[in-house]
């Protein structure tokens, strides 16, 4: 199916198919301001790493950590699968399943609105479509709301051209986070990000290798003793696990870890596989035709590991796909979806 979407209306139009429930409706935020800095701070004084010959893990680490420092999300409409897994303490499991078109839509003047889901179907079962115009229908009058308030309140410079030097993103990583509270019991949460992982993490290159018809350079990863780690990050202390960096993007494709524990037990130091044993953690990224990295699959598995991660016994998985790049300022908008 087309849409075709006339000036006038396509910002109207994109901020309302953007709800999920009316919880999520009623908790639009707008925050001031666009990254319009091409090369983030703290990238601007690094630069490419050496992968022939002697490795320069240290550059190379820097440059993945930059490699995927962009907001480039901000720009694609995509679906979200997310799959839970919620384990009680007699073992018992509940699954539930919910899929959402997620957008984060940029208003007038650069402005962003918080990421809006619509959720299109719970455990298979499509949303009612009179339900769905619903929601779309008070979060784009929410959206509007935001945006006339801004223009009251504050202004947006319009972008100037960057000339800063150093490493600019191709691609954004995921950050996902669980929480987990009940009456009279202290409240806990986890949250994964590769970044943290790069930057608290010792990797050490093990082989290079074929992922899709890339070449990957495959590290094993150990938290360094002195890491300092945020509450709801601790849990990486006790883990180890693997890698993947893009031999010619230099970013990260794939992270997996297990705790510690589950090393072979034979006594070497061989960690199981994803295919053997459910990971504790598990990302992985999508190279999209133009050459942009965007996340494809965020794993946070503390069902298998509630030791791991403070009591917390829910098994969250978001998997992204149907990514579709639009814009709202042109005079007609053509989004047709993608072929895959």
């Amino acid at each position: 199916m087309r849409l075709i979407i006339c000036k006038r209306v396509a910002r109207v139009f994109l901020a309302a198919l953007l709800s999920a429930s009316a919880v999520v409706a009623q908790n639009v935020r707008v925050k001031l301001g666009k990254n319009t800095r091409r090369i983030p701070k703290g990238c601007e004084s690094v630069v490419p790493a050496s992968i022939d010959g002697q490795l320069d893990v240290h550059a190379l680490v820097n440059e993945a950590i930059c490699k995927g420092a962009g907001d480039m999300l901000t720009e694609y409409s995509y679906t979200m699968k997310s799959d839970r897994r919620l384990k009680n303490k007699k073992g018992d499991t509940k699954e539930t399943t919910t899929t959402y078109e997620v957008f984060i839509p940029t208003l007038k003047g650069g402005a962003r609105a918080r990421g809006i889901l619509v959720a299109t179907s719970h455990d298979g079962v499509p949303v009612a479509p009179d339900e769905l115009e619903k929601e779309r229908r008070k979060a784009g009058e929410r959206l509007e709301k935001e945006e006339a308030r801004i223009e009251r309140e504050a202004s947006v410079p319009p972008p100037a051209e960057d000339t800063t030097k150093g490493v600019a993103p191709i691609g954004a990583y995921s950050r996902m986070a669980v929480h987990h509270s009940a009456l009279g019991v202290k409240s806990s949460s986890a949250a994964l990000a590769i970044q943290t992982f790069l930057k608290t993490c010792e990797l050490t290159f093990l082989r290079r290798a074929s992922n899709e018809g890339r070449e990957i350079m495959v590290f094993t990863f150990v938290p360094r003793p002195d890491a300092q780690f945020k509450d709801e990050e601790k849990y990486i202390a006790q883990l180890k696990g693997e890698i993947w960096i893009d031999a010619q993007d230099r970013i990260v494709t794939r992270l997996v870890g297990w705790p510690a524990s589950e090393q072979d037990k034979s006594g070497g130091s061989n960690l199981p596989s994803a295919d053997e044993k459910f990971p504790a953690v598990y990302v992985e990224m999508l190279r999209l035709k133009e050459g942009i990295w965007l996340p494809r699959v965020a794993r946070l598995n503390a069902a298998d590991y509630p030791k791991l991660f403070d009591g917390i016994t829910l098994d969250s998985t978001s998997a992204y796909s149907n990514y579709i790049r639009f814009s709202t300022e042109i005079k007609d908008v053509k989004v047709n979806p993608p072929n895959n």
